[in-house]
């Protein structure tokens, strides 16, 4: 298992490199990367081609990658030409943190409630509460997450009322102004409201689609002759479940959960933008349509990191679920 993960991680940096040379290479045929800079009034056009000069936008693409990444191997990322007078890494220091609560919360949720009704949607097939969990799953799977999100901000804030006449919760938004120097749980009870529409949004959509899933995979499991003979021998029905057909059946979950944590990091960038929310999948379209090259890069190789990463360890954990798996 040692020489399989240190052959593995060998194995990432190349990858990595190869991801980071193509869409810097993608990145290059932006016509004018400074666009953004340009339109503001405020800055002087010596100073846009001073950085021009700085940051080897005169300089070929394949030269320019580098520089850029020797610059991000001494932390340097570059400026952040969405947001003049901050850097790449302050404006992703920003976004991040929100987006890791938001989808955090939902990627827990998700798991909670879709994995148990899965498995019990697959224990009864074809039962009336197995059609009603496929009925839902469906509905999740299918339903776009903007009509979704424009719906429950008509209904929990324009329909719904408190007593007071305000919405029964904020349309948009992370945050009430003005309470960032609240104390902590002033704070927390305050995001926790702004965080309900969103987090349902995302939830309803990944819980169809693990839900599906789950249950197929624990159809197959079982079906197989090994469950069959442990019903035979008079296993009870619950750790026939639970310890023999649980255990293969969350092999083929294992990757597409671990392939779903990226997506912590990376944002939901159509629900983000519809609560207003200032997350990084807001903030890497943002940074895409204005050409803010240094933050969309900064965005794609973290997200790419990752994707990479948690390949690996989900590899590893396949041999901790199956012990019929050994790496060599």
């Amino acid at each position: 298992m040692r020489d399989y993960v240190i052959r593995r991680v060998l194995g990432m940096i190349p990858l990595i490199l190869i991801v980071m040379i193509v869409a810097f290479a993608i990145f290059s045929l932006v016509p004018n990367p400074f666009a953004a800079l340009i339109e503001n009034p405020r800055i002087k056009k010596a100073d846009i081609e001073r950085l021009i000069k700085a940051w080897g936008f005169d300089l070929p693409w394949y030269l320019r990658f580098f520089k850029w990444f020797s610059g991000v191997i001494k932390g340097d990322w570059g400026p952040s030409l969405l947001y003049p007078g901050s850097s790449a890494r302050d404006v992703i220091a920003r976004a991040l943190p929100v987006t890791i609560r938001v989808m955090g919360i939902e990627f827990l949720l998700s798991l909670l409630i879709a994995l148990p009704i899965g498995i019990i949607s697959a224990v009864k097939q074809y039962s009336v509460t197995d059609y009603v969990v496929t009925v839902f799953s469906f509905l999740g799977m299918s339903m776009p997450t903007f009509w979704f999100g424009l719906m429950m901000m008509m209904l929990f804030s324009v329909f719904l009322k408190r007593p007071s006449g305000a919405p029964l919760l904020p349309a948009g938004g992370i945050m009430t102004p003005g309470l960032e120097e609240a104390p902590f749980w002033t704070r927390f009870v305050d995001q926790l409201q702004y965080l309900v529409m969103p987090v349902l949004v995302l939830a309803f959509s990944s819980v169809g689609s693990w839900t599906r899933y789950m249950r197929s995979s624990m159809l197959e499991v079982v079906r197989q002759d090994y469950i069959r003979t442990a019903r035979a021998k008079g296993v009870p029905e619950r750790l026939v479940i639970n310890k023999h057909a649980l255990r293969n059946a969350l092999i083929p979950i294992v990757t597409l959960v671990a392939l779903s944590v990226p997506g912590i990091v990376g944002g939901a960038s159509i629900t983000e933008k519809i609560f207003n929310i200032p997350g990084m999948g807001s903030l890497i379209i943002a940074a895409e349509t204005k050409s803010d090259y240094p933050t969309a890069m900064v965005g794609l190789m973290l997200t790419s990191v990752l994707v990479i990463v948690f390949n690996l360890i989900a590899d590893i954990v396949y041999a901790w679920v199956d012990p019929r798996i050994k790496y060599s």
